[in-house]
């Protein structure tokens, strides 16, 4: 009888596998890893996320910081020494217009005779979480087109000059280059020591006569009113010359915020003269955005009244008034030096994580205005 033997080999080491255990334990450990590596990369895009949206808030502060402060350096430049330009007023004259954010329609005060280089207007801007934002706005000259000589003055137009005076005379270009003037524009007329404030309504390239007619945007024409006009400064003495007798383009520059135009994201408007030839419509006309998500705008100004030169003035009602940072004495538009500036921009969609906290930043400056805070002693 023959008996079956049966033999057991051993399975070679090489083709050994991993027990149910082992491939559990395995799977956590992998899982633990990714785990951490995933939220690890998690974190290193939401950094990310977090310093490109700060820079995109830090530049829209710079962008709008810079063109203030360019503008402000600029404020008073080319004005007569009393830092303002005359406008009209007296029987039949009406307010003046200036620009402001949509909703609001902006006027020179009742009775005033001059429109100063700085214009603050405290707490007069759209109020966005709570808090009511400023604005300013400011004059300056146009130094390319600065104190251009006059052939002839009426009382709603002048006749521009076809050539500069002096040694070296140079062609005046109406239609072409840093020259040009179209409707729209302001202009300050000077003779002598009088000037006026007009808006330009039609120019006659061939015959170079520049129109102030009445109704302009602004309201800066008016032919009817007893001061301040054309009309008033041609029956002031001396008698018309081109020695002294000029024309300088000025520039009316309006910053505010905008909440309108889209809620969710402020804008920080730069407005120039009306924004438009015709209309004044603060609802339409909204000026061009130099910087977003901007949510808080405040000025203060540094005053020189000769006595305390109160310094951080807001120009609210009260200071304008007899009892405010100026007392005993009221404080004046002419008077200010220094403009202090805050603007204030945050990231409307991005909270930081855990904290429930929008990303902001500030930025703070002070600008001195050259032409009203610098004096040259040795000028006569």
């Amino acid at each position: 009888m023959d008996i079956m033997q049966t033999t057991t080999h051993p399975r070679p080491i090489g083709h050994a596998g991993f027990s149910l255990t082992e491939l559990l334990v395995a799977m956590a450990i992998t899982t633990i890893i990714m785990s951490a590596t995933m939220a690890g990369l998690a974190d290193v895009m939401k950094s990310n996320d977090l310093i490109i949206t700060l820079a995109q808030i830090n530049n829209s502060l710079r962008t709008g910081a810079d063109l203030m402060i360019r503008d402000f350096l600029q404020a008073g430049s080319g004005l007569p020494g009393s830092h303002a330009a005359t406008i009209p007023s007296g029987t039949g004259s009406v307010a003046v217009r200036i620009p402001g954010p949509p909703g609001t329609s902006w006027t020179m005060p009742s009775g005033s005779l001059v429109m100063p280089a700085v214009m603050p207007r405290a707490g007069a801007g759209p109020t966005i979480n709570g808090v009511a934002t400023d604005a300013v706005t400011v004059l300056m000259a146009d130094n390319a087109f600065l104190e251009i000589p006059l052939t002839a003055v009426t009382d709603s137009s002048v006749t521009i000059r076809a050539t500069t005076l002096g040694a070296n005379p140079q062609a005046i270009d109406l239609q072409n280059g840093p020259d040009r003037v179209v409707d729209g524009q302001l202009m300050m007329i000077k003779k002598g020591s009088w000037n006026t404030l007009v808006q330009v309504t039609n120019v006659n390239y061939t015959t170079r006569v520049i129109t102030f007619a009445n109704n302009d945007s602004l309201r800066l024409n008016q032919t009817g009113a007893d001061n301040g006009n054309l009309k008033a400064l041609n029956e002031e003495p001396p008698t018309y010359s081109a020695a002294n007798t000029s024309i300088s383009r000025v520039r009316m520059i309006t910053y505010y915020l905008d909440n309108t135009t889209q809620p969710q994201h402020p804008r920080l408007v730069r407005r120039v003269n009306n924004g438009h030839d015709e209309t004044f419509d603060n609802n339409v006309i909204k000026g061009s955005a130099v910087a977003i998500d901007v949510y808080d705008l405040q000025f203060t100004y540094d005053i020189n009244n000769g006595t305390g030169n109160p310094s951080s003035v807001q120009m609210t009602a009260a200071d304008m008034g007899t009892g405010g940072a100026c007392s005993p004495n009221a404080c004046g538009e002419t008077q200010i030096r220094k403009i202090n500036l805050r603007l204030t921009a945050r990231a409307s969609n991005q909270q930081v994580s855990g904290v429930n906290r929008f990303i902001q930043n500030v930025v703070d400056s002070q600008v001195s205005l050259r032409a009203m805070a610098f004096v040259d002693r040795y000028q006569p």
